[in-house]
């Protein structure tokens, strides 16, 4: 048998990662950490439990006889990029009551990522390698880190609020969609963006502005909101940024 497309799927009786096997194609790296995280899972509390849990016998020997493949050259230096990279993302440590770091094993999030069928490059993503306004970052850095979204995202368009306010001279009692109509409808707002050649243009910023508030920041306002998704809640940030660069050209109305 040769090698795996990673069309991985839940069996629900064994609760395992499977593979279908596809041609000559070439596992991608992203493929073999989740393949890797599996067989370390399983080594040390699953069916291989009792298996040499180093990774110079997970890789190629034991990934070969549970995904029942024969791993090239090239796969094996991949997977070792592979577990490299999961190292630096937090998701395998060495195991402290070894000295050989051939030895590792799951963190917490590393075991919670397996179990969960999650995909370990999402969690490796980092904020601060994608949101490059530093006052944003220093908002929603540290709940982010912490994995509470939620709080993270909340911050960043308590931020975005608090931001607009300010450049539109509104007092602390505007708040909330209504501030952001004070601030940028055409009829009324007291601010104006210069890229907008039709007052159309200008409402399209007031809806946008309006929407942002109420969709991201009012819920978390009233109600817990359940933001697992890692990648989500960067896409959401990146929002919060976004509005950011368009408010920093925002003019006063004379």
């Amino acid at each position: 048998m040769r090698n795996a497309t990673h069309n991985t799927k839940v069996d629900e009786d064994a609760e395992e990662l499977t593979v279908s096997y596809v041609g000559e194609k070439i596992l991608s790296k992203a493929e073999l950490k989740k393949m890797f995280l599996r067989v370390l899972y399983e080594c040390l509390y699953g069916k291989l439990k009792g298996y040499n849990p180093g990774i110079d016998s997970i890789v190629p020997q034991w990934m070969n006889e549970y995904f029942k493949m024969d791993m090239t050259s090239q796969e094996i230096q991949l997977a070792h990029e592979a577990i490299q990279e999961l190292k630096n993302s937090g998701l395998i440590v060495q195991d402290s009551t070894q000295h050989d770091n051939v030895f590792q094993i799951l963190t917490t999030k590393g075991k919670e990522i397996v179990e969960k069928q999650q995909d370990p490059d999402i969690y490796a993503l980092r904020l601060e390698e994608v949101i490059k306004n530093q006052d944003l970052l220093f908002q929603c850095l540290g709940p982010f880190n912490d994995g509470d979204y939620e709080h993270a995202v909340f911050k960043a368009f308590k931020f975005v609020e608090e931001a607009v306010r300010t450049r539109a001279g509104l007092s602390a009692a505007d708040i909330g969609v209504d501030l952001m109509s004070k601030a940028f409808s055409p009829s009324g707002g007291r601010l104006i963006i210069p890229a907008c050649a039709l007052s159309a243009e200008q409402e399209g910023v007031h809806s946008l502005f309006r929407g942002a508030i109420a969709f991201f920041k009012n819920p978390s306002s009233h109600r817990t909101v359940n933001y697992e998704n890692r990648l989500v809640a960067i896409q959401t940030i990146v929002v919060a940024e976004l509005l950011l660069s368009i408010l920093s050209t925002a003019q006063l109305k004379s």
